[in-house]
C-alpha cells in the first residue's frame, strides 16, 4: 500500500514539474515552431514530431496547422509541395519570417530574465 501512495506521489510531482514546460511550450508554439523552421525546412508532422522528441510535449495537428497557416498568410512561412509526395507541405520562413523570429526570441528572453530575476533574488527564492 505504501509502494502505491509513493508511486501516486511521485508521478503527481511529476505532473507538477511537467505542467510549466507544456503551459511555456503551448503558449510560445510561434516562436517554437519558426525556430525549428529556420533550422531546416519541415512538413507539420515533423513538427509535431520534433517538439515532442525535444520537450515531451504533444501539439495536435488541430492545433499546429492553423498556426502554420496563418504565419504563411502573414508571409512569415513559405510552402512547398514536396516531389515525392504534392500532398505533403514543408514549410520554411522567408525572410520576414526570419526578422520576426529575431523579434520575438529577444523579447521572450527579456520577459524570462525578468520574471527570472524577480523570482530569485541573491540565490535565494522570494
Amino acid at each position: 500500500m505504501k509502494d502505491t501512495r509513493e508511486c501516486q506521489e511521485l508521478e503527481n510531482s511529476k505532473l507538477i514539474i511537467d505542467m510549466p514546460v507544456e503551459r511555456i511550450v503551448k503558449n510560445h508554439l510561434d516562436i517554437i515552431l519558426l525556430s525549428k523552421l529556420i533550422e531546416k525546412s519541415m512538413c507539420g508532422y515533423d513538427l509535431i514530431k520534433e517538439i515532442y522528441a525535444q520537450y515531451n510535449v504533444l501539439i495536435s495537428q488541430g492545433t499546429v496547422y492553423p498556426l502554420l497557416y496563418s504565419m504563411k498568410e502573414e508571409g512569415i512561412l513559405q510552402v512547398e509541395s514536396t516531389k515525392d509526395d504534392m500532398k505533403t507541405k514543408r514549410y520554411f520562413v522567408t525572410q520576414y519570417g526570419r526578422q520576426i523570429v529575431e523579434k520575438k526570441v529577444d523579447e521572450f528572453i527579456k520577459v524570462e530574465r525578468s520574471i527570472l530575476n524577480s523570482i530569485k533574488k541573491d540565490d535565494t527564492y522570494v
